[in-house]
């Protein structure tokens, strides 16, 4: 890893987050483990939405769409969620039948077998148990995991690995090291960083071998 290099993009990574979104960076750093214990069925219902829709999209696309997403799925209320039978209004919002089927089935299993039970399968197991979860592999595993305030983790998406390319390392290994060089939890890092790539503002240096 080339160690300045990464300290540098990590700097400008926080600098650009507490400039362009305070607010992102508050809520960041407000994630621990304190927020997955308190935390409630119906917020854990939209957060596995917004990672399941996320997921390919470019996030002003679903950020545009999302609170009439989160009405055509009955504001994530579980009896009314368990009881859709059809999803043609959350298709009308949005086009994609996979995604909205794989958020229905996997909130509709997770309302079944109740949240107390599966939040403690999910405590004991870890952020593999979300695995379980139609339409979550391993990147939104992580986006999932860290966003509850079940694992400070970061997510592999497409601006991290290109940021990691640059300094010669995996997601991973950039994470890991800007959080201790840093001060900062491995989530901050990850917001800073996509934050920076989503705004188009990461260097433009070419990958080098680690």
């Amino acid at each position: 890893m080339d160690k300045m290099r990464a300290t540098k993009l990590g700097k400008s990574a926080m600098d650009h987050l507490q400039s362009a979104a305070p607010d992102r960076l508050e809520v960041s750093r407000a994630m621990n483990p304190a927020v997955f214990a308190s935390l409630r069925l119906r917020r854990f219902l939209e957060e596995y939405c917004w990672v399941v829709y996320a997921s390919g999209f470019k996030f002003a696309v679903i950020e545009s769409v999302f609170p009439d997403l989160k009405v055509a799925f009955k504001n994530f209320e579980p009896g009314a969620l368990s009881r859709m039978r059809s999803l043609r209004t959350v298709l009308d919002v949005f086009g994609n039948k996979r995604k909205a089927s794989n958020f229905h089935e996997g909130a509709k299993a997770v309302i079944e077998e109740g949240f107390s039970r599966f939040k403690a399968r999910v405590r004991q197991g870890g952020p593999e148990v979300l695995l379980e979860l139609p339409g979550i592999g391993p990147i939104t595993r992580d986006h999932l995991a860290k966003n509850i305030g079940l694992a400070d983790v970061a997510k592999a998406d497409i601006w991290l690995e290109r940021a990691a390319a640059t300094c010669g390392c995996s997601v991973f290994e950039l994470c890991a090291y800007l959080s201790d060089e840093l001060g900062e939890s491995q989530h901050t890092v990850d917001v800073a960083i996509w934050t920076l790539g989503k705004d188009g503002l990461l260097p433009d240096w070419r990958p080098i071998s680690a």
